[in-house]
């Protein structure tokens, strides 16, 4: 393959900084180990051979010897590492789930690893040798052939059937096969019924068996990955993701991701499935598939937002770079931790970076979009109902307001609602509210207490998940965070048991809240809660939120608090504008 123009070296770089660094942990034997989990991440370590190739393409000059051996040889440790199921007729990528410490599974692995083995096929073509052409075409088609195309009809998380469906069909792009593309097809059409309307998707729909409601709520780190998946699978069976069959519930999703992502490339984190995986309120871990998609629906829908969203994912992502390349899954800050996932994690999906660089450089040489700025009076309200997600925007600010949302504990579903989630400042290139991924004392936030402290909340709210916390410590002593593995035990105690049998209430915990559009105002009636999303029955709140032109306009009205003491709201540092009428607040961010 060869790039349509030269790319430049504001795309390149980081994807080199990133290659080398993962390159840098292999053994004597050539297998990368990751340092923090001490196991080779197969799913993860095959991304090296494909950012080695897609390099390779760009510049065949430089450093090829080292390309194509890199390539190669995680292509060949893949392919040592395909084993059968016992006696079952499936044959897996190992480690897989067998190694708990892999933090994946077959799905995942399987998925990218037959993926990859056929993209060094394709890529290398002639540098390979007949038997290792042989060997990577046999273990992508046998994993594709005996695992693949039953599991992507039948893991419970879209995302995950997404990932596994990559494979199937690289698998059946390598040789035509019948039903492997029948799989897959089928695959897609089911992806296609479990997405709400408004293109967004469950994280783990109930119906497909989760165990916790929060689990069913979206994700900003998963979303993007469904329709770069479905993109990515469908151009390799030879299908156009364009056919009408395909593209709507594409567009919808490419729609609905872009809507998450604010003018820094980074997307609203607290809405979030699984906020567990995180430190902090934020991630750049999932930017890679950002990019893919975005890249790709601005290739294929030619929609300059996609190009735009494209730009800024990637640019994120580069800015969070070690020097060396080791990837950040976000930056330091007060009251941020380390992250579970790892930066070889991180490291391997930066594969779906250079397979959009030609794309990247194709958006960046063509005219940018219009979006309004500072000093524009362009005002826009887009309200998602099956997420119950509003975006709210003019030329000062981005502000999102959630509604509604399910079932909350200390590891399941957004931390979040009835109100403000973020507040981005164009002006000021950062955000102008704090806010906290545990869903403490926020700005922008009514909070008191009410009734007493109910061991029964608590442990209904985190008893099931004390379990969870000593399998997290063992992950975090196997890192070498011996503190952090003492001290994870009783911090899911304290956030999950104890801080939801607390009498705390605020404005941000009730799960289900009245939502109404006027024009460009969201007003949202609501009452305060327990963590756990129990209502302060007698409370009431009308709360509005506003962009005019110049910025975010707050309107609190606490009409009845139910009873709640030790009541207070937290005006943020930033606000303009400020009334405080004691029930009536109001004020302006911008």
């Amino acid at each position: 393959m060869t790039s349509a123009r030269p790319v430049r070296e504001e795309f390149l770089e980081p994807v080199r900084r990133v290659l080398r660094w993962l390159a840098s942990l292999r053994d004597s034997e050539g297998r990368i180990v990751c340092p923090d989990h001490q196991v080779e991440h197969t799913g993860k370590n095959v991304g090296a051979a494909v950012i080695a190739c897609e390099l390779l393409a760009r510049d065949p000059t430089a450093d090829a010897a080292w390309l194509v051996d890199l390539a190669v040889g995680q292509a060949r440790r893949a392919c040592l590492n395909l084993q059968r199921e016992g006696t079952s007729p499936c044959f897996t990528f190992r480690p897989g789930r067998h190694d708990p410490f892999n933090c994946s599974n077959a799905v995942i692995d399987g998925g990218a690893a037959s993926d990859a083995l056929a993209h060094v096929v394709q890529s290398l073509g002639p540098r390979l040798t007949a038997a290792d052409r042989e060997r990577f075409v046999e273990a992508s088609r046998l994993h594709a052939r005996t695992y693949l195309r039953y599991a992507v009809l039948d893991k419970g998380i879209p995302a995950q059937r997404a990932w596994g469906l990559t494979g199937l069909a690289a698998a059946a792009g390598l040789q035509h096969d019948p039903e492997l593309e029948k799989a897959a097809v089928e695959a897609i059409g089911v992806l296609e019924g479990i997405q709400h309307p408004d293109g967004s998707y469950p994280y783990h729909p109930l119906e497909w068996g989760a165990e916790h409601p929060g689990s069913a709520d979206v994700s900003s780190f998963y979303q993007s990955r469904i329709p770069a998946f479905l993109m990515h699978a469908l151009e390799r069976m030879g299908r156009d993701p364009r056919d009408e069959l395909f593209a709507t519930p594409i567009r919808r999703g490419l729609d609905f991701a872009r809507a998450l992502q604010g003018p820094d490339g980074i997307k609203c984190g607290l809405v979030e499935a699984k906020p567990w995986y995180w430190g902090a309120e934020y991630e750049v871990a999932s930017n890679p598939f950002d990019v893919q998609a975005f890249a790709s629906g601005w290739r294929l829908f030619r929609n300059p937002a996609d190009g735009l969203a494209a730009l800024r994912a990637f640019r994120a992502f580069a800015a969070h770079l070690e020097p060396d390349g080791r990837p950040r899954s976000h930056l330091p800050g007060h009251g941020r931790a380390p992250s579970y996932q790892c930066p070889v994690f991180w490291a391997g999906h930066c594969l779906w970076i250079a397979r959009a660089l030609d794309d990247l450089e194709a958006i960046a040489s063509a005219p940018a979009p219009y979006e309004p700025g500072p000093g524009t009076i362009d005002v826009s309200l887009r309200w998602f109902p099956n997420a119950q997600l509003g975006r709210l925007e003019d030329g000062q600010v981005v502000a999102w307001v959630r509604g509604a949302r399910p079932a909350v504990n200390v590891h399941h579903g957004s931390p979040h609602g009835a109100g403000l989630v973020r507040v981005y400042g164009k002006a000021q290139g950062r955000d102008l509210l704090t806010r906290c991924r545990l869903g403490g004392a926020n700005e922008g936030e009514w909070s008191g207490t009410a009734g007493w402290p109910s061991p029964a909340r608590g442990w209904r709210g985190g008893g099931s998940e004390l379990r969870f916390s000593l399998w997290l410590a063992r992950v975090a002593a196997r890192r070498g965070r011996l503190v952090e593995a003492l001290l994870t035990p009783p911090r899911v105690a304290r956030r999950g048991v104890l801080a939801f049998g607390h009498p705390r209430v605020s404005s941000a915990f009730d799960l289900a809240p009245d939502v109404r559009l006027d024009g460009t105002t969201i007003v949202i009636e609501s009452r305060l809660a327990h963590r756990d999303g129990s209502r302060v029955g007698a409370s009431r709140l009308t709360r509005s939120y506003e962009v005019d032109g110049s910025g975010l306009v707050v309107v609190e009205d606490l009409s009845a608090d139910g009873g709640a003491r030790r009541l207070g709201y937290r005006v943020p540092r930033e606000a303009s504008d400020v009334r405080d009428e004691g029930r009536r607040i109001s004020w302006r961010l911008g």
